[in-house]
């Protein structure tokens, strides 16, 4: 994807995901810190804290992922929930995105467009009789 979308524009890319991510208590001025540096960055489209205490977050996959998410979180010294639910949702997170940013750099086409031939055998293949 070589084109840049302006932030806030409507349309959603193929790479651009949203998520939630739950916070620690934190003061409001560190949180709202957090958020304008975080939406300074180019590959994420929003940004915000809402009324539960959660990260609300828009990014393109294809550039960043939840594991650059969370070390900006941890750099700017708020730290996520720590409950068995969250820690499961991180990592399907981190597998997505992982998956997703492989998929928008990878140089093949689609393996499966055709099934596979038998070798040494005619077209006739799965045919009975």
């Amino acid at each position: 994807m070589s084109e840049t979308r302006a932030k806030g524009k409507a349309d959603k890319g193929p790479f651009d995901v949203s998520r939630k991510i739950p916070l620690a208590p934190a003061a409001a001025e560190t949180l709202q810190n957090a958020v304008r540096q975080l939406t300074a960055v180019d590959s994420i489209l929003d940004a915000h804290i809402d009324r539960h205490g959660q990260l609300r977050i828009s990014y393109d996959t294809s550039r960043v992922g939840i594991r650059d998410i969370e070390a900006w979180l941890d750099s700017a010294g708020i730290a996520r929930a720590t409950g068995a639910w969250w820690r499961l949702k991180s990592a399907w997170y981190r597998f997505l995105d992982q998956n997703a940013h492989a998929n928008a750099h990878s140089r093949g086409g689609a393996c499966c467009n055709r099934p596979p031939s038998a070798s040494g055998r005619s077209g006739d293949t799965g045919k009975i009789g």
